[in-house]
């Protein structure tokens, strides 16, 4: 029951993040510029966790933050590359082949990702069945944005 929960959810944010990326790619466009579209996307999502984080945060685990490893802030930075690239990106070849390719990369790097454990990831060997899906879904991206 709890698993359908997660797999639920993880459908959910694969919906919403296929909205929310070209809506921004959107502000862009009205706005014209990638930079100042994702400055304030991410403002506004500065805005939005540190209101989360007031309401429902564990004011504790602040302390914590010195054990964090540094390089394991690095996702901040890589954020906005990733938001400001998509906004660049989907207006010159469309959200359909962005999502595609997107996803088609997210596969392949999770499967390594999880086969050797890298960054804390549950170990997840690679199988032939898992090499064949992803060999399907790389194809498939090939084959739909060609």
């Amino acid at each position: 029951m709890q698993t359908t929960v997660y797999v639920l959810f993880a459908f959910l944010m694969g919906i919403i993040m296929s909205i929310y990326l070209p809506m921004n790619s959107s502000v862009s466009r009205y706005v014209g510029s990638a930079i100042t579209a994702n400055a304030v996307f991410f403002l506004i999502a500065l805005i939005t966790a540190v209101l989360i984080f007031c309401i429902f945060g564990e004011f504790d685990s602040l302390q914590r933050l010195r054990q964090v490893p540094f390089y394991l802030f690095v996702p901040g930075f890589i954020s906005a590359f990733i938001v400001l690239g998509t906004t660049f990106v989907i207006p010159h070849i469309g959200a359909r082949k962005f999502f595609i390719l997107l996803i088609g990369g997210q596969i392949v790097t999770a499967i390594v990702i999880s086969h050797f454990g890298i960054l804390e990831s549950v170990r997840d060997p690679i199988s032939i069945k898992k090499a064949i899906g992803a060999s399907l879904v790389v194809a498939g991206a090939v084959i739909s944005t060609s």
